[in-house]
């Protein structure tokens, strides 16, 4: 038993100083680069405005700043407003939001106090706010995965989650719907 103990002594200090010059600090890549995308144009006071093959109004993009990136294919927008025009060109629906990115499929991702506004007096939707929303500006179909609430002439509701199309009006909450209808005496 006493010659086991000294033996067992070396055998730990071997293992120590084996784990000890085992030790290897990690080598960091010094070639990985992280990418710093620069613009490849800014805007100030942005404002843009789509025609149809006939000369028709479609959207009208403004914007206070905004950053083009030909490498990335999108654009930014700081407090970006979209407009959308029926067929006759008049204003038909606004959108407004605190920031966006309008990418080269045409479609808009509108972020942070995102604000809908039917412009024409027989507009089923009234207002939409919601902190999230994805527009395609060629289909008009909406999406979003936060929480809607929608204002109209007889009506309010609210949940999470949306998929609609504007160009026909059609609107579906996606999760946890309340609606309040109003029927006012005429």
């Amino acid at each position: 038993m006493s010659r086991q103990t000294p033996l067992f002594a070396l055998l730990f200090l071997v293992a120590l100083v084996a784990w000890q010059l085992s030790k290897v600090d990690p080598i960091v890549n010094e070639t990985a680069k992280t990418e710093h995308y620069q613009p490849d144009f800014i805007a100030k006071g942005l404002v843009t405005t789509r025609f149809d093959i006939n000369g028709k109004r479609t959207e009208r993009l403004e914007s206070d700043y905004a950053e083009y990136f030909q490498i990335l294919e999108q654009a930014t927008f700081e407090q970006p407003v979209v407009y959308l025009f029926d067929e006759s060109g008049r204003d038909e629906w606004k959108v407004t939001a605190e920031t966006g990115v309008l990418n080269i499929d045409d479609s808009v991702i509108l972020r942070e106090k995102v604000h809908l506004t039917g412009l024409q007096p027989t507009s089923f939707i009234a207002t939409l706010d919601t902190p999230y929303l994805e527009l395609d500006l060629v289909t008009q179909h909406v999406r979003s995965n936060q929480y809607v609430n929608i204002v109209g002439r007889d009506f309010q509701t609210r949940g999470v989650g949306l998929k609609g199309q504007l160009e026909r009006k059609y609107f579906e909450l996606l999760d946890q719907g309340h609606a309040i209808y109003f029927n006012e005496k005429r």
